[in-house]
C-alpha cells in the first residue's frame, strides 16, 4: 500500500513538473511570437520610413538635376561670357558666350590655368590669380584680351571672389561682353564730329575758293578762243579749264555734304531715270575708249515712286561711274536689275566684273576721301549714303578684289506699275 502511495505521489509530482513545463514553454512560444510579431511592425515600419526616405532623396536628386540645368541652361543662354576659376587658377566654367568672344571652344580651355589661355598682362585687377591672392571681392574694368585667332577683342569684365557660407574663398567668377560695337561707335561719332566741324568750314570756304575759280575758268575760255586750233597751247588750255571743272565739282559735293538738305519729292518713273544715266554714261566710255555692256533687267512696265528725282539721278550717276571706272579689261560688264521685295518695298542692284574694293577700304566706304583712287576725291559714296538716308533707304556694297563689286539699295516705298 505504502510503495503504491509512494509511486502514486511520485507520477503525481511529475505529470505537475510537466505541466509546468508545458505551460512555461506555451508562455515562452506566446512570448516569442508576440516578440516576433512587434519586429514584424518594426521591420514594416522602418520599410515604409526607407522607401519614404529613397522617394524624397530621389526628389532631391531630381530637383538637384534640374537646378543644375537650369543653371547650366542660364549660363548657355547669357550674351554675356563667364568663366570660373578654383582657387589654383583653373577653369572650371566656360559658357557659350565665352566660346564666342574668345574663340577657344570649352575641351579647349577646362581645366586648364587663366594664364595658359589668355596670357598675363602684369596688370593686378585683371588676372583671378591676383583676385585670390589679394583677396579683392569684386573688381570692374575695362582691357583687352587676345583671341584665339590672335585678333584683340576690348571687353568691359567684373571679377568676383567665390566665398562659401563661412566666408572661404572657393574661386573666381569673371563676367565679361564685347566692346568693339561700341568702340567702333565711339570712333565713328568722334568722326562725324570732325567731319561736321570740317564741313561748316569747307560751306563757309566754298564760296570765297568759287570765285577766283569761276574767273579762272572764264579766262580760260578766252584764252581757248583766242588761240588758233592747231596752237600747240590749246591742249594746255583745255588741261586748266577741265582742272577748273573738277575742282568746282569738288567744292560743290563739299558743300552738298555739308549743308542740309530738304528733298524735293515727286513721282518718278525709275526706269526712265536710270535709262537716262545709263545712256550718258554709255556716250562717256566710249569717248573714253572704255568697253562696257550694260545689262538691264528691267520690268516690262514703267515703274514709279516717291522721290527726289535730281538726288536719285546724281545717286546713280555717282555708282555706274564708280563701275565702269573700275574696269580695267575689254569684257567691261555692269549689270542693273530692279526687283521687288517681300516687304513691298523695292530694290536696286548694281554688279559690275570690275578691280573690286580693296579691304583696307571696305570698312571706311562711306567717309570722305577714302577712295581707291589716287587721282579722284573720294566723294562719291559719301554723297551716296546721304542720298541713300534721305529718301530713308538702305546701301550694302560687296566687294573683292579683281572680282567686282555688287550694290545693292533698297526703298521702303512701293512701286506703282503702269
Amino acid at each position: 500500500m505504502n510503495q503504491d502511495a509512494s509511486g502514486q505521489h511520485q507520477n503525481s509530482e511529475q505529470i505537475s513538473s510537466l505541466q509546468h513545463a508545458v505551460e512555461f514553454f506555451t508562455s515562452a512560444t506566446d512570448n516569442f511570437q508576440e516578440a516576433y510579431r512587434q519586429l514584424e511592425r518594426q521591420v514594416a515600419r522602418l520599410n515604409s520610413e526607407l522607401e519614404e526616405k529613397n522617394s524624397e532623396l530621389q526628389t532631391s536628386l531630381k530637383e538637384a538635376k534640374s537646378l543644375k540645368e537650369y543653371l547650366s541652361n542660364i549660363l548657355s543662354s547669357m550674351d554675356a561670357g563667364v568663366i570660373c576659376t578654383d582657387m589654383s587658377g583653373r577653369i572650371t566654367v566656360f559658357n557659350r558666350a565665352a566660346e564666342d568672344l574668345t574663340g577657344y571652344s570649352r575641351g579647349e580651355v577646362l581645366n586648364k590655368t587663366y594664364r595658359e589661355v589668355f596670357g598675363y598682362s602684369g596688370e593686378e585687377k585683371d588676372d583671378p590669380e591676383n583676385i585670390i591672392k589679394e583677396h579683392e571681392k569684386t573688381v570692374h574694368q575695362e582691357k583687352d584680351i587676345i583671341r584665339r585667332d590672335g585678333k584683340t577683342v576690348p571687353i568691359k569684365f567684373s571679377m568676383t571672389l567665390l566665398q562659401s557660407d563661412s566666408e572661404e574663398p572657393l574661386g573666381v567668377v569673371e563676367v565679361f561682353e564685347d566692346l568693339s560695337a561700341i568702340r567702333k561707335l565711339e570712333r565713328e561719332i568722334h568722326q562725324v564730329g570732325t567731319l561736321t566741324a570740317l564741313g561748316e568750314m569747307a560751306g563757309d570756304v566754298a564760296h570765297e575758293i568759287r570765285n577766283p575759280l569761276g574767273a579762272i575758268a572764264g579766262f580760260g575760255a578766252l584764252l581757248e578762243r583766242d588761240l588758233g586750233t592747231n596752237d600747240p597751247r590749246q591742249r594746255l588750255v583745255r588741261k586748266i579749264i577741265v582742272a577748273v571743272g573738277k575742282m568746282d565739282r569738288i567744292i560743290g559735293n563739299l558743300v552738298f555734304l555739308a549743308r542740309p538738305v530738304i528733298p524735293n519729292m515727286r513721282e518718278v518713273d525709275i526706269r526712265l531715270l536710270l535709262n537716262d544715266v545709263i545712256d550718258q554714261l554709255d556716250f562717256q566710255a566710249k569717248d573714253d575708249d572704255i568697253k562696257v555692256d550694260f545689262v538691264k533687267n528691267f520690268p516690262a512696265r514703267s515703274l514709279h515712286f516717291m522721290a527726289d528725282p535730281q538726288l536719285v539721278q546724281q545717286l546713280f550717276l555717282h555708282l555706274l561711274r564708280n563701275s565702269v571706272e573700275s574696269i580695267d579689261h575689254d569684257n567691261g560688264r555692269v549689270q542693273i536689275q530692279i526687283r521687288r521685295t517681300s516687304k513691298g518695298s523695292f530694290g536696286i542692284t548694281i554688279t559690275d566684273n570690275g578691280r573690286g574694293i580693296p579691304k583696307n577700304l571696305q570698312e571706311r566706304l562711306y567717309r570722305p576721301l577714302a577712295s581707291g583712287d589716287t587721282q579722284r576725291a573720294g566723294l562719291g559714296l559719301s554723297i551716296v549714303r546721304k542720298i541713300v538716308d534721305l529718301h530713308n533707304g538702305r546701301i550694302d556694297i560687296n566687294s573683292r578684289l579683281k572680282r567686282g563689286t555688287k550694290v545693292v539699295l533698297e526703298f521702303p516705298v512701293g512701286l506703282s506699275e503702269r
